[in-house]
This record gives C-alpha cells, structure tokens and sequence, in this order.
C-alpha cells in the first residue's frame, strides 16, 4: 500500500510540473506571428510558412482561382529559386493598415501591403489589400486562408 501511495504521489508530482496545453492563442502571439511570417515570405523561408500555414490552407487573389497548400508552396519554391539566384530581389515587403479581430482561436486580418523589388531585371511596385483567416492550432498560430487584391 505504501508503494501504491508512493507512485500515485509522484504520477500526481509529475504531472503538475508539465505544463498545460495552450488552447487558445494571445494577440500578442499573433502579431508577433504575423510579423515573422511577412518575412519569412518575403525571405523565402519555406520551414517557417510550412509551419504557420494549416493543412486545408486556401490561397486566392485577384488573377486566379482558389488553390490550396500544395499548389500554393510550388509557387513558393519557384519563388525561392529565384531569390536565391538573384531573379528576384525583395526590397520591400511592408504590411501597414492593420486590423485584426481575433476571436477565441481564429482571427481575420486586414491591411495594405507594399511589394518594391526587382524581378527578372525589371523593377516593380505593387499595393495590396489584404484578408488572413488564422487558426490557432497545436498551439501555434497559423494561416488558414489568404486574399489580396491590387489597388492603386
């Protein structure tokens, strides 16, 4: 009897020093999330957004059709090639207007966003209004869909 209360003492020992899991995300967390993951985009980090995009990720914009995750990181390794081989350099990747209405464990996101570079020799500058849908999930904060439109 001893050793069973000796055991149960420690089971109840370990398990209040584990910590509880995350359930729901924080503001903060998430600004801080979107902030990483504009220059992770605009880098070309593909672990990074791997990680902070959902599994049903939709991606759309004003020059396709809806696409989800997979079609969406093809793009992204295409545009990675090119970063990395000098076809396309960022100088500006810049997310101002930002709004965001968070909820228990989602959040919608609206802004402007500024894209300044130089792609395939040729410079460009482009503003987009933006729309994220974040998740909360497995105890990150994470893009679950994304809309941009470009505006003058």
């Amino acid at each position: 009897m001893k050793k069973l209360v000796t055991f149960a003492l420690i089971c109840l020992f370990i398990s209040s020093c584990q910590s509880t899991k995350h359930t729901e995300g924080s503001l903060e967390e998430l600004k801080s999330t979107l902030s990483s993951f504009n220059e992770a985009f605009s880098s070309g980090d593909l672990e990074y957004l791997d990680k902070h995009t959902t599994n049903n990720y939709t991606h759309t914009n004003s020059s396709s059709k809806a696409f989800g995750k997979a079609s969406w990181f093809k793009y992204l390794r295409g545009r990675k090639s090119n970063i990395e081989n000098g076809t396309l350099i960022m100088e500006k990747y810049e997310m101002s207007e930002t709004d965001i209405q968070l909820y228990t464990n989602s959040a919608i996101i609206t802004g402007k966003v500024l894209t300044k570079g130089i792609n395939n020799q040729e410079p460009f500058e482009r503003s987009l209004r933006v729309t994220h849908y974040w998740v909360f999930e497995e105890g990150l904060w994470k893009r679950a869909g994304f809309h941009d439109t470009r505006i003058e």
